[in-house]
């Protein structure tokens, strides 16, 4: 018998005050497909979201496998499988290129394929080097059914994959190819969650789950085909961390707000003229430390980008980790540390240029951290994190007197 690869029991979720799901189980076995059907509103998204890790459980809990994933007690713990997933939104970066982020999919699985082929079938070979942001929203949608399905393709054994209508948008050779990918990865014994209204993709489906009623209806048995191989091979895992250093530089946001706030920063005390003399060894840390400060205060610049088509949500729920500066504010911290230590003091303190990268480097993320949390509250905006900074003037102030 298959293995069950995912398995939800009796989960509760809300949206807003009401409840959308409630007392829902189901199970996915290898070598299903399972279409969700229903009205817009009947819960498809939540299920696959909660199925995904997205949204907080009021009860039950989710299995991946036999590892549970999430439960109503806030625990998340990473899927032991390859996770594909195609959300309503397309889940990318305009700022990445197509193939970055088919590559960048797969390594987060740990795994890679050929794209070339992939790419032909959806007539995109040509926009394999462009970036996201160039393409039309039917090859924007080609490309974030992809960057779901490849990494089961890649993998070697049974995966998961979640997708949320990727139908939408589509032209029917297109919606054709798709549902034949749908075939051969229910053949190779993956399993797939599928939410739609489109009857095509209905028709790959091994067990059709009506969302209103609650119904599961089995339908008539599928033989395995031989599926196409292709090829794979074990890569690099792709971090968090080292996509968001990428996108970093290749966008130069950190320039635009932590590096302006600093440089600002910096700028407003050299106008002050040579007051440095008059002050205590504390004070003029103080300030030798205040441009690493306000970049770190600015948090991270990714949080905004990220809300961008979803990607945030993407990442999450392939990795369970959204990307981050990593490495780059401890060096932007060091930077301004010299910059001021130089123009202030005239005087290069090694001690005082590490203490500089740090604090910025533990601000920095410390502020990402709260900007991520608020983002997954029912109304994020509502929520100014600026007003949370000023409880950093504290340990700063410690900082500059423990040095002195």
């Amino acid at each position: 018998m298959a293995k069950a690869l995912l398995r939800l029991e009796d989960v509760e979720v809300r949206r807003g005050m009401g409840v959308v799901l409630s007392g829902r189980s189901l199970t996915v076995l290898g070598g299903q497909t399972v279409v969700l059907s229903g009205a817009n509103g009947s819960g498809k998204t939540t299920l696959l979201e909660a199925a995904m890790g997205l949204l907080p459980l009021e009860k039950g809990c989710i299995h991946h496998g036999d590892v549970v994933v999430a439960d109503h007690e806030g625990r998340r713990r990473p899927s032991p499988f390859v996770v594909g997933v195609v959300l309503q939104k397309n889940g990318m970066l305009g700022s990445e290129t197509v193939a970055q982020h088919l590559q960048c999919s797969m390594a987060m699985a740990g795994f890679s394929t050929d794209i070339a082929p992939f790419l032909k079938a959806f007539n995109l070979t040509h926009r394999a080097n462009d970036l996201v942001a160039h393409l039309s929203q039917g090859q924007a949608r080609k490309i974030a059914v992809l960057a779901g399905l490849l990494p089961a393709f890649a993998s070697p054994s049974p995966s998961l994959v979640l997708l949320d209508e990727p139908d939408a948008g589509l032209d029917d050779a297109s919606v054709k190819t798709l549902g034949d990918w749908l075939e051969e990865l229910r053949s190779s014994g993956h399993g797939l969650v599928i939410a739609t209204h489109d009857d095509r993709i209905k028709q790959q489906a091994t067990h059709l789950v009506d969302i209103e009623h609650d119904t599961v209806t089995p339908l008539e048995n599928r033989e395995n085909r031989a599926p196409q191989q292709h090829p794979s091979k074990a890569v690099p895992t792709q971090s968090a961390g080292s996509f968001g250093v990428k996108m970093h530089l290749r966008t130069m946001m950190w320039l635009n707000t932590n590096a302006m706030a600093g440089l600002l920063t910096l700028g407003i005390l050299l106008s002050l003229g040579s007051f440095m003399n008059g002050l205590d060894r504390t004070q003029q840390l103080s300030f030798v430390l205040a441009p690493a400060l306000a970049a770190g205060l600015c948090g991270e610049p990714l949080v905004a980008a990220l809300r961008e088509e979803r990607a945030g949500e993407w990442w999450r729920a392939v990795s369970r980790k959204e990307p981050h500066g990593a490495w780059i504010p401890a060096v932007l911290g060091f930077i301004f540390t010299l910059m001021a230590s130089v123009s202030l003091q005239n005087q290069i303190e090694p001690v005082v240029l590490l203490v500089g990268g740090l604090l910025c480097f533990v601000v920095w993320h410390g502020v990402g951290w709260v900007q991520r949390s608020t983002q997954r509250l029912a109304r994020p905006q509502a929520v100014f994190v600026g007003l949370l900074t000023p409880v950093l003037i504290l340990p700063y102030a410690l900082i500059a007197g423990t040095l002195a």
